[in-house]
């Protein structure tokens, strides 16, 4: 799908997955805090739950391995491993992601990063890798009670660039991201990456292997 860039006027880019090759820590994560039940979750049975806000997968998780639980004793458990992980480790940028960032903001479009992770885990990941000035609002998980699919954060990614959605473009990296921001209004474009190349991209504005061809449909 062409897009004339002119019609734009921000761009909201996910976080895990899309800018940053984090998508494998929370996996990880999920891993690490079913242990002591005796339970476990795949990486292909996690390519289902990829890019859902993690309430969500929470409670699918729940349910589908037959769990007992408090809502929230797993998910903030992982978020802790999750940070410690993202604090120690080196974060690695996906491909083309410093450039097209880099390409939006010299066009002097509004920027802004709607993820799903905690808000300081958010902030600590762009700036680890070079990103966070580049972005006039973070939008996380921890600022809309409802996360990915529903359309909540890109909602308020767009409120606070000051824009209406039809004047936005998202990428994104799952079905359940694209989701969000076709509900919301914004124009949508898909980057798969090997937890979500299986899941239906469908509502998508296009669907791109990299950074790279999906700025090469600006005109």
């Amino acid at each position: 799908m062409k897009i004339n860039e002119h019609e734009i006027k921000g761009v909201v880019f996910d976080l895990d997955g899309v800018l940053v090759e984090t998508e494998h820590f929370q996996w990880r994560g999920w891993v690490e805090v079913l242990k002591p039940y005796g339970k476990s979750v795949s990486q292909e049975e996690y390519f289902k739950y990829a890019g859902k806000q993690g309430d969500i997968i929470e409670a699918e998780i729940f349910e589908d391995l037959n769990l007992s639980l408090e809502k929230g004793e797993l998910l903030e458990r992982k978020k802790e491993f999750v940070f410690q992980w993202i604090r120690s480790e080196q974060i690695q940028l996906m491909p083309f992601a410093k450039e097209a960032v880099t390409y939006f903001f010299t066009k002097k479009l509004k920027l802004a990063c709607a993820s799903g992770s905690p808000g300081e885990e958010a902030v600590l990941k762009l700036q680890k890798t070079g990103l966070f000035p580049f972005f006039q609002t973070v939008i996380s998980g921890s600022d809309v009670e409802r996360g990915k699919p529903f359309p909540d954060t890109y909602h308020l990614a767009v409120n606070k660039m000051g824009l209406k959605p039809e004047q936005c473009l998202a990428f994104e990296d799952t079905q359940y991201g694209v989701a969000s921001a076709k509900a919301a209004g914004l124009v949508c474009y898909a980057i798969p990456n090997e937890f979500s190349q299986e899941q239906d991209f469908s509502q998508a504005d296009g669907v791109y292997n990299n950074f790279q061809e999906a700025i090469s449909t600006f005109n």
